[in-house]
């Protein structure tokens, strides 16, 4: 690639590096430049321009996040899944809950390939709900050599997985010392429990038994669980203490005794023919994060949990809160998860085919497709697409059809794609790179496909924020009147193909 200054008259299908306002017309970073974007510039006295040429051996960023990407997530065994590029950057997604297992060696050598090419995870062993973000694939420079990005793909193949939950069932034991608050044991056993729900591991069965030994070896004995988990009401103080020695007389085999974690420092990790058994130390009743979590999540996992593994989490095992790290266990509340996206198919009684728009968007990334008509007799589709929901609208009008999709909207539901019958021709690819663009956080909430005669149309998306703005819309106006309102939180995405003198493509309705 070939980045640098470079005469407008001659920047022709180049890639302009960075954001312009010439006159009234604002040029984004990224944009390929035109015969008439010049023709602009030059009539504004722009005589030169930093732009990005592509060689014939080189890859577009976001073909080039693609290849990375596919080869971090071949298939849908490593439990990933990757949006559509958008600026250079494909997010990797978790299918559903589980922990994270990723080959540093392979991240390692993939992130030294080239210094534009770029791999961010989670840190290892990282628990992760459904939908979390657990990588991000970035590509610094506008377009890499296909060389580097091959060798890149080479080293990212399945350097990451999901690890889903193997265990199913867990029996709790807790046991209580004269003298203790019954609430303790009310306590223990809602935060064991909380524990388990976050990787859809059942409480099977909870005994509350006397702290002495026998009572506890015949409840671990008699225990049917997949995980056998203990939890005392007087601290284990010892390998030959009540826990681990009840373990013992059970038939079990303890396998480590005290971790270098801490809170967690006193939990032991034993066996009792091939179910797992662990400990757990008296911070275990704290939702806080602490050494429970580290060796229960790995054990659920299938990952195997040893003496040597456990010696190693010393390292960054200090969980206490401390004056240079303060507040580490409040709950953060930012949305780090897949954005669930709803596409809102919008019948106009014109334009393309209901049927093919309606599989075109099934196709597409989206977790949801409705459709909202004013036919009674496009009931008769559900059975051809018997996972589209159906809404008969009241009113013709397209204001109170998207007032009707955006009043369907599960409360789930981050944002929606609106999609008339009338929009020009779009493929699921170009849905796709849509939802990818979608991000809150980078102030990205409104989402369209830019023309190449520069006239908005559909389809766009559009954030939760804007959701009791649509409801209000009436009429025959559409959402354009919104995305203009608020140019600040849109960005625009090109189009795969350009808008022409072709009278089917002029003839389309002139908003959302």
């Amino acid at each position: 690639m070939i980045f640098g200054p470079k005469p407008t008259e001659n920047a022709t299908g180049t890639i302009l590096a960075h954001s312009m306002m010439v006159g009234k017309n604002r040029f984004k970073k990224g944009t390929i430049l035109t015969t008439g974007d010049i023709d602009i510039l030059q009539s504004c006295g722009i005589r030169e321009v930093t732009v990005a040429e592509l060689e014939d051996h080189d890859l577009r960023e976001d073909a080039a996040a693609s290849r990375i990407a596919s080869a971090l997530a071949p298939d849908a065994a490593c439990g990933l899944t990757c949006t559509a590029p958008f600026a250079g950057r494909v997010n990797l997604h978790a299918m559903s809950c589980g922990i994270i297992e990723i080959d540093q060696d392979r991240v390692l050598r993939l992130n030294n390939v080239h210094e534009s090419l770029t791999l961010a995870t989670l840190p290892q062993f990282s628990r992760v709900r459904a939908r979390q973000l657990v990588a991000t694939v970035k590509i610094i420079t506008y377009a890499v050599a296909q060389e580097w990005v091959a060798l890149a793909a080479r080293e990212a193949s399945c350097a990451i997985r999901l690890r889903r939950p193997v265990l199913q069932t867990a029996s709790l034991i807790l046991t209580r010392v004269p003298g203790q608050p019954e609430r303790l044991v009310v306590k223990g056993q809602d935060s064991v429990e909380a524990r388990l729900n976050r990787l859809d591991v059942a409480l099977a069965e909870t005994s509350v038994v006397d702290h002495r030994v026998d009572d506890v070896s015949r409840a671990i004995s008699q225990s049917r669980g997949d995980l056998v988990l203990l939890l005392t009401g007087s601290a284990t103080s010892d390998s030959e203490d009540v826990g681990p020695y009840a373990l013992k007389k059970a038939g079990g085999k303890l396998l480590r005794f005290g971790m270098p974690v801490d809170p967690g420092n006193l939990l032991f990790l034993g066996r009792i023919a091939d179910r797992p058994v662990i400990g757990l130390p008296g911070c275990a009743r704290s939702p806080a994060l602490n050494g429970t979590d580290w060796v229960l999540e790995r054990t659920i996992c299938g990952i195997p949990v040893g003496t040597q593994d456990i010696a190693a989490m010393g390292i960054g095992g200090l969980l206490k809160e401390v004056p240079t790290r303060p507040h580490p266990r409040a709950v953060s509340k930012s949305h780090d998860g897949r954005p669930f996206v709803e596409v809102a198919v919008i019948d106009t009684e014109k334009g393309q085919s209901l049927p093919q728009l309606l599989q075109m968007a099934l196709e597409s990334r989206a977790d949801q497709v409705r459709l909202v008509s004013p036919h009674d007799r496009i009931l008769q589709l559900t059975s051809k697409f018997p996972d589209i929901a159906v809404v008969t609208a009241a009113s013709r009008e397209r204001g109170s059809m998207i007032r009707m999709a955006v009043d369907k909207l599960a409360p789930s539901t981050d944002a929606v794609l609106l999609l008339p019958t009338d929009c020009p021709d779009v493929t699921a690819d170009e849905l796709d790179r849509l939802i990818a663009a979608f991000s809150p956080s980078d102030g990205r909430e409104i989402c369209r496909l830019a023309w190449g005669d520069g006239i908005s149309r559909p389809p766009a998306l559009f954030g939760r924020r804007f959701f009791e703005t649509l409801t209000e819309l009436e009429g025959t106006g559409g959402a354009a009147a919104v995305a203009a309102a608020a140019q600040e939180f849109t960005v625009e995405i090109q189009a795969d193909q350009e808008m022409t003198s072709n009278p089917k493509h002029r003839s389309f309705h002139n908003s959302v």
